[in-house]
């Protein structure tokens, strides 16, 4: 088994949890590929050389990879994506973030979690992306997001963003921004401006407007096989323009459209965990904090 390790900058206060996952795979005796720049930042800032035997900086050198472990935060995770593409490596994401949704393992399970993956006790989820389409390529080589696209006013100024599924007009957001979101996208930016959670495996988009100036806009759930074009335009000369945590800086008027892309993430999910113990956990559900 060939495993690849992806991170970037680490705190010093996970030095002795990163130790402990190279020493799991070590135990193991699996091959080790370790992203370079981590590579370089671990022995100079962590001072201590891990457990590998390959290292790789591109997609192209993960060919033959049977799985990539994410070392950081639910970014570390989405830069993670990108790097994988379209070869579909599973990832297992070890959170050393904050509220990590999408690594959900945490620093005391971490030797469980080698063990479980050693053994095949876990399932992969596939979860659908959203493709940007845009004139000149935006974003190419990967125009794919795994969370959510995100256009918004770039200053303090109103955009007007004209919507339409399917080539039938819906309507015009007049907004601070338009979040389209998957489903695993709906515990991520479009939570935070009211959006509802979907369960990873619903065939569906999310619309969740920022800061509509018509207090009867709400977020609206499409099936993900509908086409969605936007025409945005507004006072001010440009936007930005996001898919997951990659930014451009956009003129306006732009037309842009979204469609589901055609190969989905695969995500690991260790026996144990599920997403309605993810969010149970990550979100307090249950708990009265009162006593």
């Amino acid at each position: 088994m060939t495993i690849a390790v992806y991170g970037k900058a680490i705190d010093a206060e996970f030095a002795e949890a990163t130790k402990n996952l190279f020493a799991a795979l070590e135990k193991y005796k699996v091959k080790v590929t370790i992203y370079l720049p981590l590579l370089d930042y671990i022995s100079i800032n962590l001072s201590f050389t891990p457990y590998y035997q390959d290292t790789f900086r591109n997609p192209s050198e993960l060919k033959g990879t049977d799985v990539l472990i994410s070392l950081g935060g639910d970014g570390t995770f989405l830069d993670s994506i990108s790097l994988v593409q379209d070869m579909e490596i599973p990832i297992m994401g070890i959170n050393f973030g904050r509220l990590g949704f999408l690594a959900s393992t945490s620093i005391p399970e971490i030797d469980n979690s080698i063990d479980l993956l050693m053994a095949s006790k876990y399932k992969i989820e596939q979860r659908s992306m959203l493709q940007l389409i845009s004139p000149d390529n935006l974003f190419n080589p990967f125009p794919y997001a795994l969370n959510d696209f995100v256009v918004r006013n770039s200053v303090s100024s109103l955009l007007h963003v004209n919507t339409f599924i399917n080539n039938e007009y819906l309507t015009t957001y007049w907004s601070d921004g338009l979040i389209v979101s998957t489903p695993t996208g709906s515990t991520a930016y479009s939570l935070s401006v009211g959006g509802p959670i979907l369960t990873p495996s619903l065939n569906a988009f999310l619309l969740s407007a920022i800061a509509p100036h018509h207090l009867t806009v709400r977020p609206l759930v499409i099936p993900d096989d509908n086409d969605i074009d936007i025409e945005v335009s507004g006072r001010e000369g440009s936007v930005i323009v996001s898919l997951d945590s990659r930014n451009l800086e956009l003129p306006i008027p732009v037309k842009l459209s979204l469609r589901k892309a055609p190969f989905k993430a695969n995500v690991i999910c260790l026996d144990g965990t599920s997403f309605y113990r993810t969010i149970r956990s990550k979100l307090l559900w249950g708990m009265d904090k009162r006593n």
